[in-house]
């Protein structure tokens, strides 16, 4: 016997379904929302970026943040340089220089004792194969930093636990308010790799040798920023797409 239907107290029975389709009913098509259409991969776009024009876009934006070209310029080609040694993203390690460090004041020391752009602890000179074990040196104290972070990574295989583990937020030896770090990080190190992108786009503009990127990456052009809703637009979007840095600067100034 089949089961009897469960209804709920107070509610109306529900009418019968009609199995007739009603003709008078159309689908209205909705374009797609922003969040709903392919997403760029924005980790592909900068390491792209970072192999054409190396350490510029992340140069641009650090001197936005840090008012002193000299020390931008050299502490981005230090990120960049020591992220491709680990192969870890240049926005990543930025992001945890900022939130150690913000001002990036290569002289600090912590009440804990952590010195430098990236807060290293001394008891890590030495461990990592850097070809200084000056922390107070802007090279030697990002290497430092990156190689640290590379191997929680590599121990941990989570991004917020390698981080936790950076930040001193383990067994209990807790650092203030460690649970929030991974996030600040990631969010500082997204709004880095979105700066990077667009600074990638302004410097194709004024490059004419990056234009040529195109025909390297083939058919891997993003096709994220094409929009459903207008084939006038599409035509635009198709025709600023014609190179990849092309795409950068439709997409991420908007």
């Amino acid at each position: 016997m089949a089961p009897a239907s469960l209804t709920v107290p107070g509610a109306l029975p529900a009418p019968m379904a009609d199995a007739r389709p009603d003709p008078s009913r159309r689908r209205v098509s909705r374009p797609l929302t922003r969040a709903a259409r392919t997403r760029v991969d924005s980790a592909a776009l900068e390491r792209e970026v970072t192999k054409r024009l190396a350490h510029r876009p992340l140069a641009i934006a650090l001197t936005r943040r840090l008012r002193n070209p000299e020390l931008a310029d050299r502490v981005a080609a230090a990120v960049v340089y020591e992220a491709g040694r680990v192969r870890m993203s240049p926005s990543l390690l930025a992001g945890v220089l900022l939130i150690e460090n913000g001002p990036a004041d290569s002289t600090a020391i912590s009440t804990q004792g952590a010195i430098g752009m990236m807060q290293v602890m001394p008891v890590h000179i030495g461990s990592y194969g850097c070809l200084s074990g000056d922390l107070l040196n802007v090279e030697a104290n990002i290497c430092h930093g990156a190689r640290l972070l590379n191997s929680y990574l590599h121990r941990t295989k989570s991004v917020e636990q390698a981080l936790r583990r950076y930040n001193g937020c383990v067994r209990g030896r807790n650092t203030p308010r460690c649970h929030r770090y991974p996030l600040r990080v990631m969010r500082t190190a997204s709004s880095v790799r979105r700066e990077m992108l667009v600074n990638a786009a302004k410097l194709s503009e004024a490059s004419p040798e990056d234009r040529d990127v195109a025909s390297s990456m083939g058919a891997n052009v993003p096709r994220s920023i094409q929009s459903p809703d207008s084939t006038a637009e599409d035509s635009i979007r198709t025709a600023a797409c014609a190179t990849f840095l092309g795409c950068l600067r439709n997409s991420w100034s908007r």
